[in-house]
């Protein structure tokens, strides 16, 4: 399955919505987005996984490698409302040492996750 990216304008960031599979098919698609924020100045980036089904070892991999590299930016990457699935990987690759895991827009905004 195709992922689709939407951007839109949050306070101090921007929300990427990702809709689709987080996968090696397709990276390209997912970078692409990742890079044209950052570069604008992007300084926190979240990431609403709500619609991802499915996150591959590849994914996790970009995952990590954009976590850094907004930090090179002095910049933050947070993560949205993951499904159980995908929240289950992410644990077990210890994803959420690297992106903070927020239920809800606002606690998103504000930096404060949730107590795990």
């Amino acid at each position: 399955m195709a992922m689709q990216t939407k951007e839109r304008p949050v306070p101090n960031g921007v929300m990427l919505e990702l809709t689709g599979d987080l996968t090696y098919a397709n990276r390209e698609q997912f970078k692409t987005a990742v890079e044209s924020i950052r570069q604008k100045g992007c300084r926190h980036l979240i990431l609403n996984m709500a619609d991802v089904r499915f996150v591959d070892s590849s994914g996790l991999g970009l995952l990590a490698l954009v976590s850094q590299n907004f930090k090179l930016s002095q910049g933050k990457v947070s993560m949205l409302k993951p499904q159980s699935y995908v929240r289950e990987i992410m644990s077990l690759a210890n994803i959420q040492k690297l992106i903070p895991v927020y239920e809800n827009e606002q606690d998103a905004l504000a930096g404060q996750p949730k107590a795990a």
